[in-house]
């Protein structure tokens, strides 16, 4: 039946919710979230922690090992030496190609800024580590010197 312009029914306001533009911005939002996550996810970095062993065998001592700490104060320490920025670039790639696990170490205090720390890991990726290793805590031990301990 045809609404007349003399019917009350026509010019009543309309009262029912449209939900139609609500499923379409519904529907977008769902498409683009499918096209985004497997973005997120490959973007970022894997961690994976490590379960505490104890260990029946020393490491290699062919092995190099390439060890930097960031103390609070804005040093660099690579492998118990200060070095700088520039240094370190050149000393964490010439380490590395000696290196068969080619895995670098980093470990930070707490006060530490977590840029310093990304922009460290960085550069190790960049320079040809294949495994980076991120440290909780830096402790001393009975006899002075500084051990990491925990991953």
């Amino acid at each position: 039946m045809i609404k007349k312009k003399h019917d009350p029914e026509f010019n009543s306001p309309i009262t029912d919710i449209n939900v139609t533009p609500l499923v379409d911005i519904c529907l977008v939002l769902v498409i683009i979230f499918l096209i985004f996550a497997p973005a997120i996810y490959l973007s970022g970095i894997t961690v994976t922690r490590a379960k505490a062993e104890k260990s029946e065998s020393q490491a290699a001592p062919t092995e190099v090992k390439v060890n930097i700490y960031l103390p609070a104060d804005g040093r660099i320490i690579l492998n118990e030496e200060e070095v700088d920025m520039e240094k370190l670039t050149n000393l964490v790639q010439e380490l590395l190609l000696r290196s068969p696990t080619k895995t670098v170490t980093v470990s930070a205090d707490p006060e530490v800024i977590h840029d310093r720390v990304v922009a460290i890991l960085d550069l190790a990726r960049q320079n040809g580590a294949a495994n980076l290793c991120v440290l909780k805590r830096r402790i001393a031990n009975a006899g002075g010197s500084n051990v990491n301990e925990g991953r």
